[in-house]
């Protein structure tokens, strides 16, 4: 019976270990994200590296107005369990789509273009 149970739980556990592989894997790279509405343009970039520094580069301009440039920092804390970083700093989640090549950031859907 435990021999059973041994066979049974191998190939779970292997599955388990590169499924969490393929998400970590993944994640360094770089984002990009496009909003447009009536009164703005918006283009973003999130630039992730393996120990989870994180660069947001975002350029916006009001349909009248000129282009401003943001630049911010953040630090990154992988949740195994739950497969997503969280933002230290503010306590965002960025949740992955190693399938898709997207990650999510509240309702924004990144590309990963490397």
């Amino acid at each position: 019976m435990k021999t059973i149970l041994k066979i049974i739980l191998l190939p779970i556990s292997l599955w388990t270990a590169c499924t969490s592989n393929k998400t970590t894997g993944f994640t360094p790279g770089t984002y990009v994200n496009h909003a447009e509405s009536t009164y703005s343009v918006a283009d973003d970039t999130l630039k992730i590296s393996a120990d989870y520094q994180i660069t947001r580069r975002t350029t916006y301009h009001r349909t009248n107005g000129q282009p401003k440039h943001l630049t911010k920092h953040f630090t990154g804390v992988w949740d195994e369990n739950k497969q997503v970083l969280t933002l230290t700093q503010t306590g965002t989640v960025l949740l992955f789509r190693p399938a898709e090549k997207t990650l999510l950031l509240g309702n924004s859907i990144y590309r990963k273009i490397n």
